[in-house]
Parts: C-alpha cells; structure tokens; sequence
C-alpha cells in the first residue's frame, strides 16, 4: 500500500519542491515519513492548513518551491489564504490532498466537505488532479507540479482512498 508514497515522494523531488508544510494526517504518513527523513527538504508541521500556506508563500518568494499535504476536510481551513493570498498573487504551490468524505467514509463529519471537494476547487480555479493509480502517480505529480509553477498558481493532487487505502475506523 506505500509504494504511492515512494512514488510521490520521487516526484516531489524530481519537481524541484524543496519545501512541505503538512498538517499531520495518518492517510499521508508513509509520504511525511519520507519527506521528514530527507535532509535536503525544508519540512514544516503546522496546526492549520492556512498557516500552512503562508509558510509555503513565504518560501516561494524565498526561491523554494513547495508543497502543502493536508486532507480534504482541512481544505476549508485554507481557503482564505488561498484565494486572498495565493490566485490575488499567482503564488504556486502543489497540494497533495488526501481525499476524506467520498468511497469508504466512516466519519459522517468528513462527508460534506468530501462531497463538496470538487466544486470548491472548481470554483476558486484551481485545477485538480484525481490520483488513483500508483503506477502513473509520479507522471501525474510532475505534471501536476509542472502546471502549478508554470501558471503561478497553486494546483492540487487528490489522493484518493482507492490509491492510499484511506482512512480505517480502528
């Protein structure tokens, strides 16, 4: 089940991100394992998505590219950033979101912002990218980050529970 995170690790580093914020998240720790490993990688654990965009803006201008993972459900905290911060300015970033709320939800919590997920990013004009594939993540992750630095916006990767198995009621 972790080999989507070597794989999207290898395409985080083969897209030149030098930086990730993460809210801590158990879908995505096989990838934050990693990235916290490698000491060529500034790795910054926030409390809140938008914090988590500001550290990200702040290390773009810097000349670091980054990346921000958080869940879906946190989306919603950074919203404001993005938009008054990141599409106002043409700030890139990736965003590596593991989707929550959708096929094999436990938490009734998670599913309005699951549901929503899509028209939200639709509607600020952020491109998504659904991933569900393994062995085309690392293409798809590339590209995807390609797209965000090229364009100066932000670009999201959605990680679907089909690639990562999701989140397990315990």
């Amino acid at each position: 089940m972790d080999g989507w995170a070597s794989s999207l690790y290898q395409a985080l580093k083969a897209s030149g991100i030098g930086m990730v914020a993460y809210v801590p998240d158990e879908v995505t720790d096989p990838l934050l394992r990693l990235v916290q490993e490698d000491p060529a990688l500034a790795v910054v654990p926030v409390t809140r998505e938008e914090e988590g965009v500001a550290v990200l803006a702040g290390g773009y201008l810097g000349g670091v590219r980054g990346a921000l993972v958080l869940q879906s459900s946190g989306l919603g905290n950074s919203l404001n950033a993005l938009s008054g911060l990141c599409l106002a300015y043409q700030i890139p970033l990736l965003l590596v979101v593991s989707e929550r709320g959708r096929l094999g939800e436990f938490n009734p919590a998670q599913v309005p912002l699951g549901r929503a997920l899509p028209r939200i990013l639709e509607a600020l004009g952020i491109q998504a990218f659904w991933a569900e594939d393994g062995d085309r993540l690392g293409r798809l992750v590339e590209r995807a980050a390609a797209l965000a630095f090229a364009s100066c916006l932000p670009v999201a990767v959605v990680l679907t529970p089909t690639l990562t198995g999701g989140k397990v009621l315990r």
